[in-house]
């Protein structure tokens, strides 16, 4: 907008808040005032943007704003038409808001909304801020928002940047603070608990454009005429799932943790003009069915660093590849969280057979001989890591069949705790994961029975 049209918006605003009325709606017009004045209704939209509420009985909620002049409503309406016209279609506008929250008119939403967000913004913010705001909106420019997951099985003592606009947040030991860092969270002293001293992965992100023609057809996902990217262009068309997965499998492999998600949701803030879902919309929370939680370990910038590394590599693979190590990782990370030492065992055999063994018909042999060769730095050490995987074996054995694990196995004539040998199996698996995937990133295939006989019949493990 030229200087003139940012004037001519002004004056109507300022003519629209001296001729408001701010009433209740019909269905709480018996619990509440049925009219305020328009600083009362200011400061009950600033208590509830400041706090994020999800609280759909606020006042906020429940009020509604009316111009009187019904000629300044009228031109109000006729300003965002001719400014926003290439986005109208029937009277309508599609919003980013729609897309990012998954909740709201997939048909667009009336100018009306519009205009109603508008009017709260220069409510609560100022008319001067209104103005900036729609004029922002008539460009094909971005619609901020945020990623929001609480992570198990680690925790940081500070904030540590990972990737840029992506950062790990220590959350306090108090209750009392954990609104300031929970937007959108309906927090009850009871659940306030499971929050306390954990770690948010948070991630700044943009939809752009903000504003699109409403569409006439049901619109599938890849016909989205809108794009997410995370914040730093590290991630154009940012897909949150799939970071999610390969991000907690990275950081489970550097910190030697199982690193999962119990929680997630998105952060739209309520005092943007294209936010135009309903008050409380802003973020939606949707919780993951993770597996029973192991311990904790603390990250520094360290461990960070070696996540991001090992991200890098999960993102050079294929999807073949990408596919096949997709078992193996995620049946270690379930290893670390089980309690007891037969679901761990089950679950490490199957990430080992499903590295070592790509015919299941193979035998349990192949499969120790293959696994000591590939780790082994020497004969000495592979005859060594031949006896835990034969070992390993036998314990599997003996509880898919029912049978109870001792409290000591026997490695090399010598007794070793169970729950020692099976961190020493937990490792073993690690580090087989980690160099097999240095290896496909280069070479871009799963290893195959060729390139275990071929290891086996000379070829030095590298």
């Amino acid at each position: 907008m030229n200087d003139v049209r940012k004037q001519e918006l002004r004056q109507l605003l300022n003519e629209a808040i001296e001729n408001l009325e701010i009433r209740i709606d019909s269905a709480n017009r018996h619990q509440l005032p049925p009219i305020i004045d328009v600083n009362e209704y200011r400061s009950i939209l600033q208590q509830y943007w400041i706090f994020h509420s999800i609280n759909f009985l606020s006042p906020a909620t429940r009020y509604e704003s009316h111009i009187v002049n019904t000629t300044t409503k009228s031109k109000l309406l006729d300003f965002i038409r001719e400014e926003f016209t290439s986005f109208i279609h029937e009277d309508k506008i599609q919003s980013a808001s729609f897309f990012i929250v998954g909740i709201g008119s997939p048909g667009g939403y009336t100018l009306d909304s519009l205009l109603d967000q508008l009017l709260k913004i220069a409510i609560v913010h100022g008319i001067g801020r209104a103005v900036a705001d729609f004029d922002k909106c008539t460009k094909n420019t971005y619609a901020p928002f945020q990623y929001f997951a609480l992570l198990e099985g680690i925790r940081v003592e500070a904030e540590i940047q990972g990737f840029e606009g992506v950062r790990l947040v220590p959350l306090p030991l108090s209750t009392s603070e954990l609104s300031n860092y929970l937007p959108v969270m309906a927090i009850t002293q009871m659940a306030a608990h499971s929050f306390l001293g954990k770690t948010l992965l948070i991630i700044d992100a943009f939809m752009s454009p903000i504003f699109h023609k409403p569409s006439l057809k049901q619109l599938q996902r890849d016909d989205i005429p809108f794009q997410i990217e995370a914040i730093g262009g590290k991630f154009p068309k940012f897909k949150a799932d799939d970071f999610y997965e390969k991000f907690c499998q990275a950081m489970s492999l550097a910190c030697n943790s199982a690193v999962q998600i119990s929680l997630k949701w998105l952060f739209l803030a309520e005092d943007e003009l294209f936010n135009l879902n309903a008050p409380g919309q802003g973020g939606i929370t949707r919780s993951y069915d993770a597996d029973p939680f192991g311990s904790f370990t603390t990250a520094g910038k360290a461990q960070i660093d070696e996540a991001k590394r090992l991200y890098e590599l999960l993102e050079k693979l294929n999807s073949d590849v990408r596919k096949k190590l997709d078992i193996v990782i995620n049946r270690w990370i379930k290893s670390k969280t089980y309690q007891n030492f037969q679901d761990k065992i089950i679950d490490l055999v199957i990430a080992f057979e499903a590295l070592y063994l790509p015919d299941a018909h193979e035998s349990t042999f192949k499969f120790a001989v293959r696994a000591s060769w590939h780790l082994g730095k020497d004969q000495e050490d592979r005859t060594k890591l031949f006896e835990v995987f034969k070992e390993l074996y036998k314990c599997r054995s003996k509880v898919v069949h029912g049978g109870e694990l001792k409290e000591n196995v026997i490695i090399e004539g010598e007794p070793v705790p169970i729950n020692k040998f099976i961190t020493r199996a937990q490792d073993l698996c690690r580090d087989s994961i980690e160099k097999i995937m240095k290896q496909c990133s280069t070479e871009r295939k799963f290893p195959k029975n060729d390139y275990w006989d071929s290891l086996i019949l000379g070829e030095e493990s590298s």
